[in-house]
C-alpha cells in the first residue's frame, strides 16, 4: 500500500484548467447551438435582432472554455493546497498499486 502525501498545486492547476476548459468547450458548443436554433426559429425573443443571438452564440463558444478553465485552475490549485495541509495531519490517501 502506498500513500499520496503531496500534490504539486501548479501541476494540478494545469490539468484542472485543461479538463475544465474541455468541458467548457462542450458547454459553449451546446449554448451556441441553442442560440443558433433560437435564431433560426426566432422564438427566443422576437424583439431581439438576429445578429445579437448569433453574436451571443459565438461569444459562448469562446467564453465558456476560458471561464471554466480559469475557475477549474483556481479550484484545482486550492484543492491541492488543502489536501497537502490536511495530509500532513492525518496522512495521505492510501493507494494500492501493482
Amino acid at each position: 500500500m502506498r500513500k499520496i502525501k503531496k500534490f504539486e498545486p501548479l501541476s494540478v492547476m494545469r490539468i484542472s484548467a485543461i479538463c475544465y476548459g474541455a468541458i467548457g468547450l462542450l458547454e459553449g458548443a451546446i449554448v451556441s447551438f441553442v442560440f443558433l436554433l433560437s435564431t433560426a426559429t426566432h422564438t427566443a425573443n422576437p424583439g431581439m435582432p438576429r445578429w445579437a443571438s448569433l453574436a451571443f452564440g459565438g461569444f459562448a463558444i469562446l467564453f465558456f472554455p476560458v471561464l471554466l478553465g480559469v475557475i477549474g485552475a483556481i479550484m484545482g490549485g486550492l484543492g491541492a493546497v488543502i489536501y497537502n495541509v490536511s495530509a500532513r495531519y492525518v496522512g495521505g490517501i492510501a493507494v494500492e498499486v501493482e
